[in-house]
């Protein structure tokens, strides 16, 4: 049984595995529930109205926020499903406090590829880098035309850093 927010499996996994996009697919999977981390050389992020922003030397945090979550202002409930024991829900905040320090930090730049359906105000840990996360939901592709990965999303914020 996990006992603290330290003992989630969050793990390294290859990036198209972790995103979802290594099998070809039509239409998002509503029911993939993974979660974990992963570096991503190169990155797009899309938005409906606004030019692609290509990202680089990424590191690229993949969590889940319950659609029927509470509503919060600054934060998103996050909520993890895991094999063989029962689910846990923690607050993103609280998550990401713990485990930011704990993963690299020779990056350019954290993605979170975290769906914030109640277009929250995150406010993570001050970070050397900038920190990218979601207004709504997000939808990972690979662009047919050519090849690249995508991040799509109603809008991206951005924290920590410059640029």
């Amino acid at each position: 049984m996990i006992a603290s927010v330290g003992e989630l499996p969050f793990d390294e996994h290859p990036l198209r595995e972790l995103l979802h996009v290594a099998v070809d697919r039509a239409t998002p999977d509503g029911e993939y529930a993974g979660f974990g981390w992963a570096r991503a050389r190169t990155l797009w992020l899309t938005s409906p109205g606004a030019p692609s922003r290509l990202v680089s030397d990424a590191l690229l945090l993949a969590m889940h926020g319950p659609d029927d979550g509470e509503p919060l202002g600054d934060d998103v409930e996050l909520f993890f499903e895991l094999p063989e024991e029962p689910p846990v829900t923690v607050l993103a905040s609280v998550f990401l406090a713990h485990w930011l320090p704990r993963l690299p930090r020779d990056v350019s730049c954290i993605v979170l590829a975290l769906c914030n359906p109640h277009a929250a105000s995150l406010s993570p840990p001050p970070t050397d880098v900038p920190l990218h996360f979601a207004q709504g939901d997000v939808e990972s592709w690979i662009s047919r035309d050519d090849g690249r990965i995508e991040l799509r999303a109603p809008r991206w914020s951005q924290t920590g850093g410059s640029s």
